[in-house]
Order: structure tokens, then C-alpha cells, then sequence
């Protein structure tokens, strides 16, 4: 009997204390889990870096496409830039606004500035730029991006200046190094319009 009891003791000290945990962690699903968790933890990263990668490629690929029914030469062949204003009834429009950068890849404003119009592309005009913020210029109106228009009625006048040159016309207009454009509406006499050119020329041209 003392033998058998001995036994018994020997028997229950080796038993494990938890035979289900045991069984469980050494099962096929239990190790399986734990692959599939470690492999989740390396593909998920290099899933998320390849549509980085992917979508930065196709930005790169469609900015240096050819706008369809534009003129304009490929992305980079040029980088020509302008000292520019926008005078609306003698308030100055303020294109340092975020909403305001880098809309076009052709030509744009960047790095919080709105006084120096960046053109990376050859026969890329002036109403380029405003036509991918939202604006629009003919020669005879200019229209902010909430549809108000400021058109020559005889009284307020929409003016064009290219260094400090009075012109008909600047949605057509391809700017050269270091021009200086002001775009004036109003009720102006010469020396306030003369005023404005001389201000646009002492503007810094961020390159």
C-alpha cells in the first residue's frame, strides 16, 4: 500500500498544472497564430511603403504628362520666375494662402509665398496659374475663385502691366526671368497705378 501511494505522489508532482494551456499552445492552430501575427507584423509595414512608393510614383509620372489641349512644354523643361500682384479695388489679394500652392505643376506659387509665380515649363501663360487656383482672367474681367467678377464697365477699369509697360492682354502671356506683372482693377489715377509698379519692383523674386 505504501508503495502504490508513493507512486500516486510521484504521479500527481509530475502532472502539469494546466494540461489544456499546455495542449493548446502546442497545438497546430495556437502555432499557426503566432506565424500568422508575425508575418502580419512585416507585411503591413512594406504593404503600407509600396503604395507610398506607388503613389508618389504616379504623381511624379502624371506631373511630367502633357496637360491634354495645352501647348505647354514637358514638366521641367524651363524654371523661369516672376515677381506678380493682384490689386482688386486697391486691396492687394493675398496668394500666400495655402489654398493658393502649387495647384499646377506648370506654374504655381510655393513655400508660403504669393509674390513669385514659379514656370517649369515652356509656353506655359499667365492664366494658367489662375486657372488652377480656381480664377479666371480674360482681358476684360478678373474672377476670384467665388465667382465674383471684376470687369471694365468705363469707371473701374481691369489693367495689365508687364514691367511697368502697360499691355492689352496677360492671360496669354509667357513671363521671362524676373518680369515684374501687376494686375490692377479700379478707379486709378496714374500715380496710384504708378505707385503700385514701383512697389511690384522692389518685390524680392523667391527663387
Amino acid at each position: 500500500m505504501k508503495h502504490n501511494k508513493k507512486k500516486d505522489n510521484i504521479t500527481k508532482k509530475d502532472k502539469p498544472l494546466n494540461p489544456r494551456k499546455e495542449r493548446d499552445d502546442r497545438s497546430y492552430f495556437a502555432v499557426t497564430r503566432k506565424r500568422r501575427n508575425r508575418n502580419l507584423m512585416i507585411i503591413v509595414p512594406a504593404v503600407i511603403v509600396l503604395l507610398g512608393i506607388m503613389a508618389y510614383a504616379v504623381t511624379v509620372y502624371s506631373g511630367h504628362m502633357e496637360r491634354p489641349g495645352q501647348n505647354f512644354g514637358p514638366l521641367g523643361s524651363e524654371h523661369v520666375h516672376a515677381a506678380f500682384a493682384v490689386k482688386i479695388n486697391g486691396e492687394k489679394l493675398d496668394f500666400s494662402q495655402e489654398k493658393y500652392q502649387v495647384r499646377s505643376q506648370y506654374m504655381h506659387v510655393e513655400n508660403n509665398d504669393g509674390n513669385t509665380l514659379h514656370r517649369h515649363a515652356t509656353s506655359v501663360p499667365v492664366g494658367e496659374f489662375f486657372s488652377s487656383i480656381g480664377m479666371n482672367i480674360t482681358d476684360n474681367c478678373f474672377t476670384l475663385e467665388n465667382k465674383t467678377s471684376y470687369c471694365s464697365n468705363g469707371d473701374s477699369n481691369l489693367e495689365f502691366y508687364v514691367n511697368g509697360n502697360k499691355t492689352n492682354s496677360i492671360v496669354n502671356y509667357v513671363f521671362n526671368e524676373d518680369d515684374r506683372i501687376l494686375i490692377v482693377y479700379g478707379n486709378k489715377n496714374s500715380m496710384e497705378t504708378q505707385q503700385d509698379i514701383d512697389a511690384l519692383r522692389l518685390t524680392e523674386i523667391k527663387k
